[in-house]
């Protein structure tokens, strides 16, 4: 004895009619065969779109945690930076009037020396934004005025 229940369904005649004409064409030995064959591959289907879901939600959390990580590291270094300009602001006197040219020279070439350290530091990625940045800087001296 077969272990399957009955279910009726009622189409319209053109909806039953495009069933059968669709499951033979694809190679179905009847329409329920075919009809089978659609409930179990929506089912299958409806599991794999949930997991899916769950990974695509997994990684959205996943970059949220990585971008408030960040974010903070981005707040805390402006933190750094402000501190120490302050503290420079306060701690280093600026140069007698007849000496800035100089200065402004030396702090130029210091300047430079500087940044060549930092991109022999930097990957192939980070030094190509440091060029950029140093061509975009050329026209501007140390001072930035």
């Amino acid at each position: 004895m077969s272990n399957k229940r009955k279910f009726d369904l009622r189409l319209p005649d053109d909806q039953m009619a495009l069933m059968k004409r669709t499951g033979k064409a694809r190679g179905f030995r009847s329409a329920n065969a075919y009809l089978q064959a659609l409930i179990t591959r929506d089912v299958r289907e409806s599991e794999t779109d949930l997991a899916d879901r769950q990974a695509y939600a997994a990684s959205l959390d996943r970059l949220a945690r990585e971008i408030r990580t960040v974010h903070t590291t981005q707040q805390a270094v402006f933190a750094a930076v402000d501190s120490l300009t302050r503290l420079f602001l306060t701690c280093i006197p600026e140069p007698a009037p007849n000496m800035l040219d100089q200065a402004k020279r030396l702090a130029r070439m210091r300047y430079d020396r500087f940044l060549l350290s930092v991109a022999q530091n930097m990957t192939s990625e980070s030094r190509a934004t440091l060029s950029e940045l140093v061509d975009d800087a050329s026209g501007v001296d140390a001072t930035g005025a």
